[in-house]
Protein backbone atom coordinates (compact mmCIF):
# COMPACT_ATOMS: atom_id res chain seq x y z
CA UNK A 1 0.00 0.00 0.00
CA UNK A 2 2.67 2.02 -0.25
CA UNK A 3 2.72 4.61 -3.45
CA UNK A 4 6.33 5.13 -3.96
CA UNK A 5 8.20 5.43 -7.59
CA UNK A 6 9.79 2.92 -8.90
CA UNK A 7 13.35 2.62 -9.68
CA UNK A 8 13.19 -0.36 -12.00
CA UNK A 9 15.85 -0.08 -14.93
CA UNK A 10 13.85 0.93 -18.27
CA UNK A 11 14.22 -2.81 -20.14
CA UNK A 12 12.66 -4.63 -16.73
CA UNK A 13 9.46 -1.97 -16.69
CA UNK A 14 6.39 -3.25 -18.42
CA UNK A 15 5.57 -1.74 -21.43
CA UNK A 16 2.24 -0.23 -19.63
CA UNK A 17 4.38 1.38 -17.04
CA UNK A 18 1.48 0.02 -14.68
CA UNK A 19 3.23 -0.33 -11.11
CA UNK A 20 -0.52 -1.01 -9.13
CA UNK A 21 -0.18 -4.49 -11.96
CA UNK A 22 3.63 -5.05 -12.53
CA UNK A 23 4.60 -3.73 -8.84
CA UNK A 24 7.10 -1.47 -7.75
CA UNK A 25 9.47 -2.77 -6.09
CA UNK A 26 12.96 -3.92 -7.88
CA UNK A 27 13.54 -7.05 -6.18
CA UNK A 28 14.20 -9.51 -8.72
CA UNK A 29 13.84 -13.76 -8.76
CA UNK A 30 11.05 -14.37 -6.11
CA UNK A 31 9.64 -17.66 -6.92
CA UNK A 32 7.66 -18.23 -3.57
CA UNK A 33 6.15 -16.36 -0.90
CA UNK A 34 4.87 -17.51 2.53
CA UNK A 35 3.04 -15.14 4.75
CA UNK A 36 0.93 -15.63 8.01
CA UNK A 37 -1.88 -13.54 9.75
CA UNK A 38 0.62 -12.56 12.64
CA UNK A 39 2.69 -10.56 10.24
CA UNK A 40 5.48 -12.51 9.02
CA UNK A 41 6.95 -13.76 5.61
CA UNK A 42 9.03 -16.49 3.98
CA UNK A 43 10.36 -14.89 0.95
CA UNK A 44 12.17 -17.38 -1.69
CA UNK A 45 14.21 -15.55 -4.37
CA UNK A 46 16.09 -17.33 -7.10
CA UNK A 47 20.37 -15.23 -6.96
CA UNK A 48 22.10 -17.11 -10.14
CA UNK A 49 21.72 -21.46 -9.30
CA UNK A 50 20.99 -20.46 -5.45
CA UNK A 51 17.49 -20.22 -4.03
CA UNK A 52 17.58 -17.66 -1.03
CA UNK A 53 15.11 -17.51 1.76
CA UNK A 54 14.42 -15.02 3.72
CA UNK A 55 12.38 -13.77 7.04
CA UNK A 56 10.74 -10.24 6.90
CA UNK A 57 7.91 -8.99 8.79
CA UNK A 58 4.70 -6.73 7.31
CA UNK A 59 2.04 -5.52 8.77
CA UNK A 60 -1.38 -7.62 8.10
CA UNK A 61 -4.46 -5.20 6.60
CA UNK A 62 -8.03 -5.28 5.43
CA UNK A 63 -10.64 -2.97 4.01
CA UNK A 64 -13.90 -2.04 6.62
CA UNK A 65 -17.05 -0.22 5.90
CA UNK A 66 -16.83 1.20 9.63
CA UNK A 67 -14.67 1.71 12.66
CA UNK A 68 -17.92 0.67 15.00
CA UNK A 69 -16.55 -2.95 15.70
CA UNK A 70 -13.15 -1.24 17.13
CA UNK A 71 -15.29 1.41 18.97
CA UNK A 72 -14.33 -1.22 22.76
CA UNK A 73 -10.70 -0.38 21.87
CA UNK A 74 -11.13 3.04 23.04
CA UNK A 75 -8.55 6.27 22.39
CA UNK A 76 -5.67 3.74 22.06
CA UNK A 77 -6.90 2.97 18.51
CA UNK A 78 -4.96 5.98 16.30
CA UNK A 79 -4.87 7.09 12.87
CA UNK A 80 -2.39 5.51 10.76
CA UNK A 81 0.75 6.88 9.23
CA UNK A 82 1.71 7.96 5.67
CA UNK A 83 3.69 4.60 5.21
CA UNK A 84 2.06 1.65 6.47
CA UNK A 85 4.98 0.00 6.73
CA UNK A 86 6.65 1.99 9.66
CA UNK A 87 3.35 1.55 11.73
CA UNK A 88 4.22 0.47 15.14
CA UNK A 89 1.00 0.27 17.02
CA UNK A 90 -1.35 -2.64 17.73
CA UNK A 91 -3.83 -1.95 15.72
CA UNK A 92 -4.71 1.61 13.27
CA UNK A 93 -6.70 2.78 9.92
CA UNK A 94 -6.43 4.98 7.69
CA UNK A 95 -9.33 6.60 5.93
CA UNK A 96 -9.59 6.54 2.29
CA UNK A 97 -12.12 8.45 -0.54
CA UNK A 98 -15.05 7.09 -0.90
CA UNK A 99 -18.81 7.32 0.04
CA UNK A 100 -20.32 6.46 3.38
CA UNK A 101 -20.98 2.29 3.16
CA UNK A 102 -17.82 1.76 1.09
CA UNK A 103 -14.47 0.04 1.61
CA UNK A 104 -13.12 3.10 3.11
CA UNK A 105 -11.11 2.17 5.86
CA UNK A 106 -7.62 0.30 5.65
CA UNK A 107 -7.29 -1.08 9.12
CA UNK A 108 -3.54 -2.40 9.85
CA UNK A 109 -1.93 -4.48 12.97
CA UNK A 110 1.17 -5.82 14.20
CA UNK A 111 -0.54 -9.38 13.93
CA UNK A 112 -3.45 -10.12 12.06
CA UNK A 113 -4.77 -12.42 14.35
CA UNK A 114 -5.02 -9.79 17.11
CA UNK A 115 -7.46 -7.45 14.51
CA UNK A 116 -9.30 -10.46 13.52
CA UNK A 117 -10.12 -11.11 17.43
CA UNK A 118 -11.10 -7.81 18.25
CA UNK A 119 -12.95 -7.43 15.40
CA UNK A 120 -15.15 -10.14 16.05
CA UNK A 121 -15.10 -9.40 19.70
CA UNK A 122 -16.80 -5.76 18.76
CA UNK A 123 -18.94 -7.32 15.94
CA UNK A 124 -20.26 -9.85 18.52
CA UNK A 125 -20.81 -6.80 21.18
CA UNK A 126 -22.41 -4.40 17.97
CA UNK A 127 -25.15 -7.56 16.93
CA UNK A 128 -25.37 -9.31 20.21
CA UNK A 129 -24.54 -12.93 19.02
CA UNK A 130 -21.26 -14.66 19.23
CA UNK A 131 -19.41 -13.94 15.45
CA UNK A 132 -17.13 -16.64 14.83
CA UNK A 133 -15.78 -15.33 11.35
CA UNK A 134 -15.23 -12.39 9.32
CA UNK A 135 -16.65 -14.50 6.50
CA UNK A 136 -19.67 -13.98 8.42
CA UNK A 137 -19.13 -10.13 8.36
CA UNK A 138 -18.54 -10.36 4.20
CA UNK A 139 -20.72 -6.78 3.62
CA UNK A 140 -18.31 -5.18 6.33
CA UNK A 141 -14.88 -6.47 5.52
CA UNK A 142 -13.08 -7.29 2.71
CA UNK A 143 -9.65 -9.33 3.77
CA UNK A 144 -6.98 -11.37 1.25
CA UNK A 145 -4.66 -13.65 2.24
CA UNK A 146 -1.79 -12.94 4.03
CA UNK A 147 0.24 -13.66 0.64
CA UNK A 148 -1.92 -11.60 -1.23
CA UNK A 149 -1.50 -8.94 1.57
CA UNK A 150 2.40 -9.14 1.71
CA UNK A 151 3.09 -8.62 -2.15
CA UNK A 152 0.60 -5.48 -2.55
CA UNK A 153 1.54 -4.11 0.39
CA UNK A 154 5.27 -4.17 -0.28
CA UNK A 155 4.39 -3.78 -3.84
CA UNK A 156 6.69 -7.00 -5.09
CA UNK A 157 6.05 -9.41 -7.45
CA UNK A 158 6.90 -12.69 -9.05
CA UNK A 159 9.46 -13.97 -10.90
CA UNK A 160 10.49 -10.40 -11.49
CA UNK A 161 13.98 -10.73 -13.99
CA UNK A 162 13.72 -14.30 -14.37
CA UNK A 163 13.74 -15.97 -17.63
CA UNK A 164 11.34 -18.82 -18.72
CA UNK A 165 13.57 -22.21 -20.24
CA UNK A 166 11.23 -24.01 -21.95
CA UNK A 167 12.36 -28.14 -21.59
CA UNK A 168 12.37 -29.44 -24.94
CA UNK A 169 12.35 -33.27 -23.69
CA UNK A 170 9.62 -32.36 -21.81
CA UNK A 171 7.66 -31.36 -24.70
CA UNK A 172 7.90 -34.81 -25.97
CA UNK A 173 6.41 -35.93 -22.87
CA UNK A 174 3.75 -33.87 -22.95
CA UNK A 175 1.52 -31.48 -25.14
CA UNK A 176 -0.47 -29.28 -24.24
CA UNK A 177 -4.58 -29.41 -25.22
CA UNK A 178 -5.40 -28.33 -28.76
CA UNK A 179 -7.89 -25.31 -28.54
CA UNK A 180 -10.19 -25.07 -31.25
CA UNK A 181 -12.12 -21.95 -31.21
CA UNK A 182 -15.98 -22.73 -32.57
CA UNK A 183 -17.82 -20.07 -33.56
CA UNK A 184 -21.95 -20.00 -33.38
CA UNK A 185 -22.94 -17.77 -36.54
CA UNK A 186 -26.43 -18.11 -34.92
CA UNK A 187 -27.76 -15.06 -33.53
Amino acid sequence: MQQSGSSLPDRQRSSSNDEWVFGWDPTPGIVSVWASRDGHALVWRREGEQVLCTRERFRPWLFATTLSDLAHLGPVFPAASADLARETTPISYHVLDGPEGAYRYLLSARDGRFLERELLKGASQRLGRQIKSLGELSDTYYVVGPVEQYLMQTGRVYFLGLLLRICTACSSIWKPPRLTLIVDGSS
